[in-house]
């Protein structure tokens, strides 16, 4: 258990029948994309206790927001965030809880945190991809002309 609140977004049931609960935690169900950017940007921490992501968009809306990053230790996680987030072992829930309640009473770690995820997150602008993008493009067009 964190001292500090903690609110989750997102449906309870899941496609196949699965259901959850939360014991310490709010819920606030499903919103609307607007709705849960409005909470990121408000929200002191963001958490992903994810086992598998194959980009982490929630991640990135949260670090565009200046929100620190308190992550699951994911190889996604790692190269994308590594430096400008916290991690913890996703099968050690009080490793997790302790992360929270680090960033928490730390006011100072948590304002940094927050401006690494920001500055992190512009690294994976729109233009950036499109630019990126464009020069693969460009390369294997090049390579395929010299055939």
């Amino acid at each position: 258990m964190t001292q500090w609140p903690v609110f989750v977004a997102g449906p309870l049931h899941g496609p196949g029948g699965q259901r959850t609960e939360f014991n310490h935690a709010i819920s606030l169900g499903s919103l609307p994309h607007q709705e849960v950017r409005s909470q990121m940007a408000i929200a002191g921490i963001f958490v992903s206790p994810s086992r598998y992501e194959p980009f982490g968009l929630a991640a990135l809306e949260a670090a565009t927001s200046g929100t620190p990053l308190v992550l699951a230790d994911i190889a996604t996680y790692r190269e994308l965030w590594d430096g400008a987030a916290m991690f913890y072992d996703q099968r050690e829930p009080r490793q997790l809880a302790a992360c929270i309640d680090r960033v928490s009473r730390d006011e100072q770690h948590r304002r940094e945190l927050g401006q690494a995820a920001a500055r992190r997150s512009r690294e994976f602008s729109l233009a950036r991809q499109a630019a990126a993008m464009r020069g693969v493009y460009d390369r294997a067009a090049s390579i395929m002309a010299e055939r």
